[in-house]
């Protein structure tokens, strides 16, 4: 959705064209960047870049689109061991 600007900027009201227009530069967080990848995550993923001089691979990400990963992850790598330990207590006040 970050592609549309009627998402990203404010809807105002044109007297002269009697039209509604958006008109405005997205902030850095919804413009594409490239971002090297870690030698880490490229070892693990198997991703090269082949077609660049560079030696690291770079990927072309939003800056939101880190945020949300960062913090997806953590519920999805904690929340499993939460309900295994949660699993241990018997308790009946439910």
């Amino acid at each position: 959705m970050s592609g549309w600007r009627y998402f990203l900027c404010p809807v105002e009201f044109n007297n002269d064209s009697n039209r509604f227009q958006v008109d405005c530069e997205p902030s850095e967080l919804f413009q594409l960047q490239d971002y090297a990848l870690p030698s880490v995550l490229e070892s693990f993923t198997g991703w090269t870049d082949t077609c660049s001089l560079s030696p690291q691979t770079m990927v072309r990400l939003y800056l939101f689109q880190i945020h949300s990963i960062a913090l997806s992850s953590f519920p999805s790598i904690m929340g499993p061991f939460g309900g295994f330990f949660a699993s241990g207590f018997k308790i009946r006040d439910f």
